[in-house]
């Protein structure tokens, strides 16, 4: 089953099941073609990354990263009273973070603000006015255990909480937006897109907003987490971004530094000792902890999870470090470090294998060594801008199991 027609089938059983409220057969058509027409959704590592490429309804991400990018500055924790009330409306009520985990799924994801071009229904980060956010958060499992199908947004509530602690934007369905192009291409908007508007007053957003993502509103156990903050002020980046050139490539040696443990890391990164890596099925979840290496601070938003590759016994590198259906995530942590500090992160990767392009499958079971190899932004001092910085860390002896 294709990626794209499980995803599908999924979206049309929430659907089906949504006892809340009818199943508006022309929207579940539109979003069915929505995903038929999309080749990759607008995405960009910073806010001055301009979008040079549009397909219909479409921007291609650029993986490079930014010549410019402003320095990463922390946000203020807001001093919120309460959590989510129970049902209702969730505008303007206070909004206090309790972080769970819960078993069975992870939430993962951003929101992005940019602008809906309304001639071509495309969505564009980096330029023009910023009046729309994207919001592309879902869950995915909380294991890996096969193919990445993506992140699945429904079930997840989406907010945007302003200093003083109160929600001023949240992902209400009512306010989805559905564009189709005007100038006759027949292009569809890409879903997840909403006007950039306080909910409580209908001005525009402005500012930074702190954001989190919860699968409960309502006090039963869930996912809960903090994303990396929206602003909207400009040169203000939400992703990580990628760079596949600068990571070793599935089904080529792997590089001789890597190997002898002699990589110009810029952080050494350690597994959670208490994770068993002998019965691993399609993937890793492991806490880990960052270590600075060099002789400078650094500074920077630690990403959402960090990647790792497996290396056969000839040396060969059999997984794809970046699954091509994921974007790349910061959390709402930032860390600043000098040589020897640390800060805690997380690795989460699929093992998919060099042939995945052509149906995602698993790298077969076998005994392998472990790398994580990550590139996420950071700067030297508060004053410079970031630049692509390597985290590495093993060889971790693992053993696939097969399912």
């Amino acid at each position: 089953m294709s990626m794209d027609l499980g995803k599908e089938l999924r979206d049309l059983a929430a659907d089906a099941a949504a006892a809340a409220r009818p199943v508006d057969v022309d929207r579940t058509r539109s979003r069915m073609h929505r995903r038929r027409t999309q080749v990759v959704v607008a995405r960009s590592v910073g806010s001055l990354v301009a979008v040079g490429a549009l397909v219909t309804g479409v921007v291609l991400m650029d993986r490079r990263a930014p010549a410019e990018v402003p320095p990463v500055a922390p946000v203020a924790s807001p001093t919120p009273t309460t959590s989510f009330t129970s049902g209702g409306e969730l505008c303007g009520t206070p909004y206090a973070l309790h972080e769970t985990d819960a078993r069975g799924v992870e939430v993962r994801g951003a929101v992005v603000v940019g602008t809906l071009q309304r001639e071509t229904a495309a969505f564009e980060t980096g330029t023009g006015s910023r009046d729309t956010l994207s919001v592309d958060v879902g869950t995915t499992a909380d294991v890996p255990t096969g193919p990445s199908d993506g992140l699945d947004p429904s079930g997840v509530t989406t907010v945007l909480v302003d200093p003083d602690g109160t929600v001023a934007f949240w992902n209400d369905p009512a306010r989805l937006l559905q564009v189709t192009a005007t100038d006759g291409s027949g292009g569809i908007a890409p879903d997840g897109l909403y006007d950039a508007v306080d909910c409580r007053t209908g001005s525009p957003l402005t500012g930074t907003y702190r954001t989190y993502a919860t699968t409960t509103t309502d006090g039963t156990d869930g996912e809960t987490v903090e994303l990396a903050p929206v602003s909207f002020e400009l040169g203000g980046g939400t992703l990580a971004g990628q760079w596949p050139d600068r990571v070793p490539a599935c089904g080529r040696p792997a590089p001789a530094d890597l190997l002898a443990g002699r990589s110009d890391a810029d952080l050494d990164v350690t597994l959670d000792p208490s994770v068993d890596l002998d019965e691993l099925q399609g993937g890793v979840h492991a806490d880990a902890t960052l270590t600075a290496t060099g002789t400078g601070r650094l500074m920077g938003r630690v990403p959402q999870t960090l990647h790792a590759l497996l290396v056969d016994a000839d040396g060969t590198v059999v997984s794809q470090l970046y699954d091509p259906t994921r974007e790349e995530f910061d959390s709402g942590a930032t860390f600043d470090v000098g040589p020897g500090e640390s800060f805690p992160g997380e690795v989460y990767q699929w093992f998919a294998s060099c042939t995945a392009a052509a149906g995602y499958g698993d790298v077969r079971p076998g005994t392998y060594d472990l790398y994580v190899y990550a590139v996420m932004l950071a700067s030297a001092g508060p004053d410079l801008s970031p630049a692509p910085t390597l985290a590495v860390g093993g060889p971790f002896a693992v053993t696939i199991r097969g399912s």
